[in-house]
């Protein structure tokens, strides 16, 4: 069975863990040396601890008793493997390592910094593997799934974005009066070019492919985890 999860940090560590493992004092001690109680989980196989390197939000692909399908096992490296890693209550959360604890509902319904997925409760053989796919993979995807003004006006949306926020500056220096003689023709021109992208970003066009780019984005993730059962 595959699942497709997401998580976001602010450390630059995410974790796979299942809050069952923790041990009983696990609320204090997060409080306490977060870090010591990670360590401790990892060490015992009942989290498993990602250093990404840098902030922000990344997908995992998790195979339950399941082989790697081609398209992805072609791009996977740096395998690392747990020979024991415990899954007592058979939910699995990926999330920002700061934001594990042993409550995980109330922690994410707050930060929505990961996501979990269902398995059968007990331990597992676990391989995580970092993915790295051909630059601009993305792009030309989508390129070959939506029509040719659509992908232009999607791929635009940056540009578009980089403008408005030079004509909000040049907006402010007509305002404050240092090109005053000009004011009644730069402030319409500069207030349709900041209204541009929010117009952009609502046509249908541009938000059927920009869905069509995030499930495009969800395909191709940055990390993938086995997990090979192994009994309770």
């Amino acid at each position: 069975m595959k699942h497709i999860v997401e998580a976001g940090t602010d450390a630059a560590t995410l974790a796979l863990f299942d809050p069952a493992a923790m041990p009983e004092d696990a609320a204090a001690r997060i409080h306490a040396d977060p870090a010591d109680l990670m360590e401790e989980l990892v060490q015992a196989g009942r989290a498993y601890r990602i250093d990404t390197h840098a902030d922000g939000n990344y997908t995992l692909h998790a195979y339950v008793d399941a082989p790697l399908p081609e398209e992805i096992a072609r791009y996977v490296h740096n395998p690392v493997t747990v020979e024991a890693f415990h899954v007592p209550s058979g939910r699995l959360y990926f999330a920002g390592a700061e934001y594990a604890s042993p409550d995980m509902e109330a922690s994410l319904s707050r930060y929505k910094m990961g996501e979990p997925f269902d398995v059968r409760p007990g331990v597992y053989r676990l391989t995580v593997y970092e993915i790295e796919f051909p630059d601009g993979i993305d792009e030309e995807m989508l390129r070959a799934a939506v029509p040719a003004g659509a992908y232009g006006l999607h791929q635009s949306m940056g540009c578009f974005v980089w403008l408005a926020f030079l004509l909000a500056i040049g907006l402010g220096v007509t305002l404050f009066g240092l090109l005053w003689p000009w004011r009644y023709y730069l402030i319409p021109v500069c207030l349709a070019g900041i209204a541009w992208p929010f117009v952009l970003a609502r046509l249908k066009p541009y938000r059927e492919t920009q869905e069509r780019y995030r499930a495009i984005q969800r395909e191709h993730p940055a990390y993938v985890a086995r997990l090979e059962y192994r009994g309770q």
